[in-house]
């Protein structure tokens, strides 16, 4: 899979509808159906995430069950060294990981984003680079 094909599929989520646990294009889905989602339309791979998450889970729990499925599904990589068709993994305040997107250009990043209601792109502006945790790829992703 190429780095490209990544970003043109995240693209192609953009507008559909935000929705907790959800993963169909142009339906709903959540951040991380969202991450599922575009792994399956280009890989055939279904990927089932083994936490039942409720929405709000990061306020009361310290477990970083979000990296630790990261790890289990991506590789992991040195926030510093991210290009396009990344994976991003953010934390919001003292809570643990909660949030992730596809990094499509240096600057920007799709994201499934609850405030909004929708699949976006959003500026990886300072606010958004103080948060990014961690750093993913998918496994086998060709420039």
């Amino acid at each position: 899979m190429k780095r490209v094909d990544i970003v043109k599929e995240a693209k192609s989520w953009l507008g559909t509808k935000w929705q907790h646990q959800a993963c169909l294009k142009n339906v709903a889905c959540d951040c991380v159906g969202l991450i599922k989602g575009i792994y399956q339309e280009l890989t055939g791979i279904k990927v089932e995430i083994t936490t039942n998450y409720p929405a709000a889970w990061y306020l009361f729990k310290k477990e970083e069950w979000l990296y630790k499925e990261a790890k289990e599904h991506l590789i992991e990589i040195d926030i510093q060294q991210i290009r396009p068709g990344d994976i991003l993994v953010f934390g919001f305040y003292k809570h643990p990981a909660s949030h992730v997107g596809i990094l499509t250009e240096q600057s920007t990043f799709i994201h499934s984003y609850q405030d909004i209601g929708q699949v976006i792109e959003t500026s990886l502006d300072e606010p958004w680079q103080n948060r990014l945790r961690y750093a993913f790829s998918f496994y086998g992703v060709e420039d």
